[in-house]
């Protein structure tokens, strides 16, 4: 079985083991070129305040085969969500949609 799966228009990867992380890297660089890539990140706005997802957004920083970020944010007000909006606003990849 391949790195990845799809059976539609979200793919499901499987077997991300550290040896075959720069083979996977560089087969979704070659396949986004004709196929747009979106990453879906599911976060509740606590995790905001975390440690973890500030090292995510730094790992996604050097990500160059996503086409768009889609924040799913759960459990934000609407002063938590402009938050978020200027949390996320670093990353590289236009648009990022929260």
């Amino acid at each position: 079985m391949a790195d990845f799966y799809q059976t539609g228009v979200i793919a499901t990867l499987h077997r991300l083991a550290p040896t075959n992380l720069d083979r996977l890297e560089s087969e979704l660089n070659r396949y986004s070129r004709d196929r747009p890539i979106a990453l879906v990140l599911p976060c509740l706005y606590s995790e905001l305040e975390g440690v973890a997802l500030p090292r995510i957004l730094e790992e996604l920083k050097k990500v160059r085969y996503l086409r768009q970020i889609v924040v799913s944010l759960g459990r934000a007000n609407e002063e938590q969500f402009q938050h978020a909006r200027s949390f996320f606003s670093g990353l590289p990849v236009r648009p990022t949609l929260i």
